[in-house]
């Protein structure tokens, strides 16, 4: 993993996650640098995968798209005693969090979240300007 990455963590995360399993999972406010969701890397996937990606973000109201990138960060640091993942290692893609909301299709995750205040109405608002429409 990057250096880097490492200094942009904590400020991509909502610090008042805690021990909320489901605060936790929707605790990134803002989209990596790597997200294919942010208008400025448009051109970074195929068109037809950008598609694909968006539809099924449109198409599954019970799933989440995971951010791959803290994924991959985290991944090596959060093995348990028996070789699996922590849920620390898995959060919401803010790129698509936000792109969700832009479109009006958040995942019912989301709602739940914002409905039990797990999370703040606006906690993607910082995201929305930054996403694809």
């Amino acid at each position: 993993p990057s250096e880097q990455f490492a200094l942009e963590l904590p400020q991509a995360e909502d610090e008042r996650a805690g021990d909320n399993m489901l605060a936790s999972h929707f605790r990134l406010k803002v989209p990596c640098i790597e997200c294919p969701l942010l208008k400025t890397r448009q051109n970074i996937i195929p068109p037809k995968e950008l598609e694909k990606m968006i539809a099924d973000l449109l198409a599954h109201d019970f799933s989440t798209r995971q951010c791959q990138r803290i994924r991959h960060f985290r991944e090596y640091a959060l093995l348990n005693k028996k070789g699996n993942f922590s849920s620390d290692a898995e959060a919401m893609c803010a790129g698509a969090a936000a792109f969700l909301l832009k479109r009006n299709s958040p995942t019912l995750g989301m709602r739940v979240a914002i409905s039990t205040e797990a999370i703040q109405p606006d906690h993607w608002d910082e995201a929305k300007p930054l996403v694809i429409d």
